[in-house]
């Protein structure tokens, strides 16, 4: 994927103004595959740092980038168990439960998003063909 058509993508979603994460918009570009739709994107701190997630037609992608190095996890749509995105006015809260019991918390997310990612996670998965 371009960056271009990243930024349009981002721009169709309307959340194109909310992230100025460039290393991780690079890092989210060189990951998407070539026919991977990019349905949702929002920010929330998972294990002390602030991350990424971007939610695809066939995957959650979890980025952090840092100085240092970085950290992407990728959790399958399918093995989602559960998720609960508890809406606040402030300091919004994503839990995203594994079929495998792994358990991702997001604090401080955009719960102004929440309409977009229960969209995005509503999508079908597409088809193994």
């Amino acid at each position: 994927m371009q960056r271009n058509d990243l930024d349009n993508r981002l721009r169709e979603l309307g959340i194109y103004s909310d992230f100025y994460y460039r290393k991780e918009l690079k890092a989210l570009m060189q990951m998407l595959g070539e026919y991977e739709r990019l349905n949702c994107l929002l920010t929330g701190v998972h294990e002390g740092n602030r991350k990424m997630v971007a939610v695809t037609d066939r995957r959650i992608i979890v980025l952090f980038t840092a100085l240092g190095g970085g950290d992407v996890k990728i959790i399958r749509r399918e093995s989602v168990k559960t998720y609960r995105f508890d809406k606040k006015f402030l300091f919004s809260t994503l839990t995203i439960e594994t079929n495998g019991g792994a358990v991702f918390t997001f604090t401080n997310t955009q719960g102004k998003l929440k309409d977009l990612f229960d969209w995005a996670m509503s999508q079908p998965l597409p088809s193994a063909e």
